[in-house]
């Protein structure tokens, strides 16, 4: 499932003492096109809330909403999380990396692999694959540099070739004085509605980023060093 962000509902309508959404503006998981949902009223009661579905403007097809209004409750709120049913975005991170222009395609097939090795419960091969995606990473960034040497070696090169601050520092001209996302935070310049959902996408990538990314990398890495020590 993927969260809706609340800026990217354009209308409540009220739900008992609740406030739940009648119109979404999002990405429609059949066709990838950002359009207006108007959800339907014809709402089916689940354990944590309710679900309705709604077609897209676009292709036509079918998008089922869960509305969390069970959370709501508990937490003694006036507005329930709302979540679209994309089945891309529920499998597995693959699919949001496939379409990324800058991926090399022979990552995305060792990481496939590794995947469905993994998930057969295929010990040796997994281990096997795990090493051809770190390879698959290393080379595409270190290029010859990353002939003969172990990994050890090359995931220590690897951040004299990859420009880590270059996201951020490309954020911080879009926030120079002069600029207009400046004067929209500042409430110089009134922001539309399609610039709040992109900054939405941003806020989430910078958390992403700097906070949720290093701290997961962080983790895994205390419990294997734990797990062999």
């Amino acid at each position: 499932m993927r969260r809706i962000n609340p800026g990217s509902v354009n209308s409540y309508i009220k739900y008992g003492n609740l406030k739940i959404p009648k119109i979404i503006q999002c990405e429609c998981p059949g066709c990838r096109k950002r359009t207006e949902f108007m959800l339907n009223a014809n709402y089916q009661s689940s354990k944590n809330g309710i679900v309705t579905e709604c077609s897209c403007p676009e292709c036509k097809k079918q998008s089922a909403f869960i509305i969390m209004t069970r959370e709501v409750v508990d937490e003694q709120s006036e507005y329930a999380d709302t979540y679209i049913y994309d089945l891309q975005d529920s499998i597995h991170p693959i699919h949001q990396i496939e379409n990324l222009p800058n991926i090399p395609k022979d990552l995305i097939r060792a990481y496939r692999s590794a995947l469905n090795v993994y998930q057969s419960r295929e010990t040796s091969a997994t281990a096997v694959m795990s090493k051809r995606v770190i390879e698959s990473i290393t080379k595409h960034f270190l290029g010859e540099h990353s002939n003969g040497l172990p990994l050890s070696k090359q995931l220590e090169l690897l951040p004299e070739q990859v420009d880590l601050d270059k996201p951020i520092q490309s954020l911080s001209k879009l926030l120079e004085t002069d600029k207009t996302l400046h004067r929209m935070l500042e409430l110089e310049t009134e922001m539309d509605y399609e610039t709040t959902s992109l900054l939405m996408d941003l806020l989430e990538s910078l958390i992403e980023y700097l906070f949720i990314l290093p701290g997961k990398i962080e983790i895994t890495n205390s419990k294997l060093a734990n797990k062999f020590n």
